[in-house]
C-alpha cells in the first residue's frame, strides 16, 4: 500500500471507513476468485461481489465529485465489508500531484492528467476512468433579482473582467447601484476550467483579455472579483454575501440552495443546470477519452452548456495485487452499478456507452509482474 497523505478525510468518509473495520477481523483472510483466463479478479466487480479482497483504499482530488463519492463509497463498503475509502477532496490539482508522488492508491480530477502530467507519473502507465457526468452552475445571491436570470457569455465574462459591475446592468428589474462580486476559485480547478472554456467559445472580449483560446484549470483573470478555494469556498461566499456570483458545481448549488442562472447554449436557447439537461449534453459525448473529453457548449435545445465528466486516476500496473483488484472492483461498480445514486445527489448518470468506457479501461489492470489482473 503507498503511504497516505490526506489532510482533510471527509467525514463521511471516516465514517465509512469505521463501520469497514468494524468487520476488518473476519473479512481479513478474503481471497478473490479466479475468472476464466485464471486472472485473479474475475471479470470486475459490477454487481459488487463479495470476492473483492480486503483493501483499505486511499484518494484525493476533485471536491466536484465528493458527493457522490461519498455515497457510493458508503454503499459499496455495505456489500463489500472489509474495503474501506478514505477519500480527501483536496482539489484536482492535489489528486494530480498525489498520484504522481505514488503518496494515494487513487487520485480525481474533473479535467484528466495531459501528457506532461502522466510523464511525471512515477508509478508508469496512468489510467483515467470515466465515474461521474456533473455540471457547473453559475449562481447568484442577489436580493430582488430574478430566478429565471438569463445569462450569455458576453455577459459572464464582462462580469468577470470586470467591465460590468453593477447588477441593474444585467437585469433592469434590478435596482441601479446593486454591486456584482464576482467569485473565483483561487485553486486549480474542473469548474474553471469549464467556464473558462464556455468563455473562449461564446465572447470574444474574454479571449481578447486573456490572450489565449486554451482553456486552464488556473482561473485566467485571478486579479478580478475574490478568490476562493473549492466548491465549498466558492459556495459558502455565495450564500454569504449579497451581490455575489461565483461558479460551483451543480450538486453544491442543489445543497446550498441556490438560485443559478439560466445560461444561454449552442442552440440559442437559455437553460437552467438539472440533471437533465445535464445528461443531454453527456450523451452528446463521442468516442469519449481522456484526449477527446470536452462537452461543453454541445448542441441541442435542451443542453446544458456547462457539464463535464470527473475522472478516476489509476496506475496501470499495480503494485499490490489485493489493491488493485479492489480498486478495480470498486471503480467498476461505481461506473455502472453506483450510478444509480447519481441523480438525487445532483449528478447524471453516466450514459451506457460511457460506462462501456470505463469498464474496458478497468479491464487493462495488471498485477506487480505484468499479468492482468482481471478476464477480458
Amino acid at each position: 500500500m503507498p503511504p497516505s497523505r490526506l489532510p482533510f478525510l471527509a467525514a463521511a468518509a471516516l465514517a465509512l471507513a469505521a463501520a469497514g473495520c468494524s468487520s476488518a477481523d473476519s473479512a481479513s483472510t478474503t481471497t478473490t476468485t479466479a475468472g476464466a483466463t485464471g486472472a485473479v479478479g474475475g471479470t470486475l466487480g459490477a454487481k459488487a461481489d463479495i470476492s473483492t479482497p480486503t483493501a483499505g483504499l486511499t484518494g484525493a482530488g476533485a471536491s466536484s465529485a465528493q458527493p457522490f463519492l461519498t455515497r457510493v463509497f458508503y454503499e459499496y463498503s455495505l456489500a463489500n465489508h472489509g474495503v474501506t475509502v478514505n477519500y480527501s477532496p483536496a482539489g484536482s490539482a492535489v489528486g494530480i500531484t498525489d498520484l504522481q508522488s505514488e503518496s494515494v492508491d487513487f487520485g480525481q480530477s474533473e479535467v484528466p492528467m495531459g501528457a506532461s502530467d502522466v510523464a511525471k507519473a512515477e508509478g508508469g502507465t496512468v489510467l483515467q476512468i470515466p465515474v461521474d457526468l456533473g455540471g457547473v452552475a453559475i449562481s447568484y445571491n442577489v436580493p430582488g433579482a430574478p430566478k429565471d436570470l438569463h445569462l450569455n457569455g458576453t455577459q459572464i465574462a464582462g462580469i468577470y473582467l470586470g467591465t460590468i459591475t453593477d447588477w441593474h446592468d444585467i437585469d433592469a428589474s434590478i435596482p441601479a447601484g446593486t454591486t456584482i462580486v464576482p467569485v473565483h476559485r483561487a485553486d486549480s480547478s474542473g469548474p474553471g476550467y469549464d467556464l473558462d472554456q464556455y468563455l473562449i467559445d461564446t465572447a470574444t472580449a474574454w479571449v481578447s483579455a486573456i490572450g489565449t483560446t486554451t482553456a486552464s484549470k488556473t482561473w485566467p483573470k485571478s486579479n478580478i472579483g475574490i478568490g476562493e478555494q473549492l466548491n465549498s469556498g466558492v459556495a459558502t461566499y455565495v450564500k454569504q454575501t449579497p451581490g455575489a456570483i461565483g461558479f460551483v458545481e451543480y450538486a453544491y448549488a442543489e445543497q446550498n440552495g441556490f438560485t443559478d442562472a439560466e445560461l444561454l447554449n449552442e442552440a440559442g436557447d437559455y437553460v437552467s443546470p438539472s440533471t437533465s439537461s445535464i445528461a443531454a449534453s453527456g450523451e452528446r459525448a463521442s468516442d469519449l477519452s481522456s484526449s477527446n473529453f470536452n462537452i461543453v457548449n454541445e448542441p441541442g435545445a435542451t443542453t446544458y452548456p456547462l457539464a463535464n465528466f470527473s475522472w478516476t486516476l489509476l496506475y496501470e500496473r499495480q503494485s499490490d495485487t489485493h489493491t488493485g483488484t479492489a480498486l478495480g472492483k470498486l471503480f467498476d461498480w461505481i461506473s455502472s452499478t453506483g450510478q444509480k445514486y447519481a441523480t438525487a445527489l445532483g449528478y447524471a448518470p453516466l450514459p451506457a456507452d460511457v460506462q462501456a468506457v470505463a469498464h474496458r479501461t478497468l479491464l487493462q489492470l495488471e498485477g506487480p509482474t505484468g499479468a492482468e489482473l482481471f478476464a477480458q
